[in-house]
């Protein structure tokens, strides 16, 4: 009874995003983009990291699909501390595998300018923009929870693709060279044609697609849309292999975060899993879900610490870049489980912090309370 109002979408594609993430790093530490984009696995392997790129913006998405009804009050700031303390615990993992691990010199000082300045823990760039996404979320659901029908908030949306996504894939080319289509690796020369200053606001169109698809929703044929995401991650990742052919993989708008392709395939993933029956899912696999679903950011944040003692060793042991690459069947699900092991232990310290500082609050409120003695 007490899953009725939970989503096992929602938990579904948090864990998605992370499994994502930790697959995204693998390509990042394991020599992918140091490797010449040519031939059948490199194809293949680009089609891959098309995919797994939207690890980030299925978060936002999912930001906005749980939290559009949230409004203007200090109930809904207070949940910051859950986001800051495991931020911080998480830091301090990554500071003592520097230092016992690495054998790092770090002092007190390094530690604390680290926390502050979102260092400490090497993947906490995420928390810094979601710290400000966080604080604006209010104020954007007041916009669009008053927009007074569903086709004014299509159009809200579709604003905010063309100043955050389309630029990535219409300012890219260079029509002053017929050779330059054969093999635009050759030159990074590109025609502006239209504006794009509003590009690194792409969080505020991910939150809004959220807000949309918890409201309405988008029907789509579950095989269509599984068809769909093929044929879409095969034409993306065609298209960045086809930008960086014969050359290092090129890291374009047309396959970042802001990117149009991802926008939508970002958009039927999320479509996939939101339309998917639950109602024959066991209890207990929907607990399951549920409890890897909440450790899901701190296995975010410290996966940089199995990144760090398992790449080494891998690329040690297999020197070939593209031979290494096989090992992704691996490496990425061990890293996966590891790092939701460590965050699990990091969300039991999380709950003595928040008991002990609750006994403190209550020993101080009954100090208060005892008359004063003559």
């Amino acid at each position: 009874m007490s899953l009725v109002k939970r989503n096992p979408a929602a938990d579904i594609i948090r864990i998605l995003a992370l499994f994502s993430v930790v697959a995204v790093h693998f390509f990042l530490n394991g020599g992918f983009y140091s490797e010449i984009v040519q031939g059948k696995r490199m194809f293949i392997l680009t089609i891959m990291r098309s995919f797994f790129i939207i690890c980030v913006p299925l978060f936002l998405t999912l930001s906005g699909y749980l939290l559009r009804k949230k409004k203007l009050e200090v109930k809904y700031y207070s949940r910051v501390s859950k986001i800051i303390i495991t931020y911080v615990l998480a830091s301090l993992a990554c500071v003592a595998f520097s230092v016992i691990y690495l054998k790092q010199d770090i002092t007190i000082k390094n530690i604390v300018a680290g926390i502050l300045g979102f260092t400490a823990a090497p993947y906490s760039w995420y928390i810094e923009m979601y710290l400000g996404l966080f604080l604006l979320i209010p104020f954007l659901n007041i916009i669009y929870n008053n927009l007074p029908s569903q086709k004014w908030k299509i159009w809200l949306i579709f604003t905010f693709v063309i100043l955050t996504a389309l630029p990535s894939v219409i300012n890219i080319y260079n029509f002053s060279s017929i050779d330059w289509w054969l093999m635009p690796s050759t030159s990074s020369q590109t025609i502006k044609i239209i504006p794009s200053w509003w590009q690194t606001i792409y969080p505020v169109t991910y939150y809004f697609i959220g807000c949309y698809l918890s409201e309405y929703g988008l029907k789509i044929n579950k095989v269509l849309n599984l068809l769909l995401i093929v044929v879409w991650t095969v034409f993306s990742g065609g298209f960045c292999y086809w930008r960086s052919y014969k050359t290092t993989f090129i890291w374009g708008k047309w396959c970042g975060y802001d990117s149009l392709f991802n926008v939508v395939l970002t958009l039927l993933v999320f479509t996939l899993f939101i339309n998917l029956d639950y109602e024959k899912m066991p209890n207990w696999l929907s607990r399951f879900i549920q409890k890897v679903s909440g450790l899901c950011l701190g296995a975010y944040l410290v996966s940089w610490v199995f990144d760090n003692v398992l790449y080494p060793k891998l690329i040690e042991k297999i020197p070939v870049i593209l031979e290494r690459q096989v090992y992704f069947i691996i490496i990425v699900p061990i890293v996966f489980v590891l790092s939701l092991i460590a965050s699990y232990i990091l969300s039991k310290m999380q709950l003595l912090i928040e008991k002990a500082f609750s006994l403190i609050c209550k020993f101080i409120k009954h100090t208060k309370k005892q008359p004063e003695i003559v």
